[in-house]
């Protein structure tokens, strides 16, 4: 099992001690009231808190990977939660190589494998 990861909860703010990326709660009136938008998903992307909190714990376990071989169970755990968001996980790398500094200072970890969504 994983220790927690360093993510941080707070009434309009969700952030990490690992990565530069954060969600913001939307309190205009409107529809997407209450919902989150994440820094590395495109605006469109409005999600619930926990998909938020699912977006960034999966950044930090991307993040660390680049600093230890992730172990197939790992790999398998970040898979299915990025379903969680209807997304790859390699999508997932991807959005998250283009907005973070280490990422593109580093090669983004394997996934070993081709996404099963598009």
């Amino acid at each position: 099992m994983t220790a927690p990861m360093p993510v941080h909860t707070a009434e309009w703010l969700i952030s990490s001690d690992i990565v530069e990326e954060v969600a913001f709660r939307i309190d205009i009136p409107g529809g997407d009231q209450g919902r989150w938008i994440v820094s590395f998903l495109p605006p469109e992307f409005r999600l619930t808190e926990a998909q938020a909190l699912t977006c960034l714990e999966l950044a930090e376990m991307v993040l660390l990977a680049l600093e230890s071989p992730v172990g197939t169970l790992e790999l398998e755990l970040a898979r299915i939660r990025a379903t969680e968001l209807e997304l790859s996980l390699d999508d997932l790398m991807w959005l998250l190589a283009t907005r973070s500094s280490t990422l593109r200072e580093d090669s983004a970890p394997e996934t070993s494998g081709s996404s099963s969504q598009a």
